[in-house]
């Protein structure tokens, strides 16, 4: 039976979660969240079901290609296939149909993340013209850690207090899921650890409290290698039910945080590589 290509708006949430859960079932790490989880997810990255494609064969969902657009970017959420659907040429007709789409509404780019051992992915993306931007790290670590004495107190306040504080305490930007626009969308559901010296912000670290992701972390130039990254894990371990964390997409030419990382210690999972393309003649 052929596949009908659609926009994502007529699915419901629910045929999106199974959809996806049945594609990534024998991914190299697979992925079955819950409904309310799925629904964060789609929230945190922003979601846009009218950008985003899936095929129907017999009435069900056969592939996703779900697409986040912020502004003049675009960003592919997530991707799969469902098994029995797979060599029919559906992620080339949905990946084709979404960006085709994305460039009549005037994206001007469209970037995503890919696992480094996911060459089915890497290849379709390089097809579609995507090249690597930057690898990416990422982490898990347990706790508590050692820490230094006499450190400034660690506090929580909302993420709203200094979103717009931040690019003195960076060296790289965050990739889209771990964005200030990400954090933004799901503030009310993440928690936020801050140090300030002389009344000025020295560090900071915002979580996911329920899954363990540790979205950004940064500490000011001046008041590194003092104990500061470690006091704020810390405190981010203890807001953690299940005490592990979860650092994803770390820039890997940050060479100074991956000592730090080596440091803490923490175990060094599978990386991914960020891919992007230009939609349009003048992005």
């Amino acid at each position: 039976m052929s596949a009908t290509i659609t926009d994502a708006a007529s699915a419901s949430t629910e045929d999106l979660c199974a959809a996806m859960a049945s594609a990534f079932s024998d991914y190299a790490v697979p992925i079955n969240l819950t409904v309310p989880a799925f629904r964060f997810m789609m929230k945190q990255r922003g979601h846009s079901p009218d950008a985003s494609r899936i095929a129907v064969i017999d009435g069900k969902i056969a592939a996703i290609w779900l697409v986040s657009v912020r502004g003049e970017a675009s960003y592919l959420i997530s991707s799969g296939t469902v098994p029995q659907h797979r060599g029919r040429g559906l992620a080339t007709d949905l990946a084709q149909s979404a960006l085709d789409g994305l460039r009549r509404h005037g994206t001007m780019t469209f970037q995503t993340e890919v696992l480094v051992e996911n060459t089915t992915a890497a290849r379709l993306y390089r097809k579609l013209g995507m090249h690597k931007r930057r690898d990416l790290s990422c982490y898990t670590l347990t706790g508590p850690q050692p820490a230094k004495e006499n450190l400034p107190p660690v506090r929580e306040i909302p993420w709203s207090d200094i979103a717009d504080t931040l690019n003195m305490l960076r060296d790289w930007e965050p990739s889209w899921q771990n964005s200030d626009q990400s954090i933004t969308a799901t503030a009310d559901q993440v928690r936020c650890f801050t140090t300030h010296s002389d009344g000025t912000l020295s560090g900071y670290a915002v979580l996911v409290p329920n899954s363990g992701s540790l979205l950004q972390i940064g500490v000011h130039p001046d008041a590194r290698r003092q104990g500061i990254g470690t006091a704020l894990i810390n405190h981010a371990l203890a807001a953690t039910p299940t005490r592990q964390l979860r650092l994803i997409n770390v820039d890997a030419a940050d060479h100074g945080f991956a000592q730090f990382m080596r440091a803490v210690p923490s175990e060094q999972i599978q990386g991914q590589f960020e891919l992007i393309m230009a939609l349009n003649d003048h992005a």
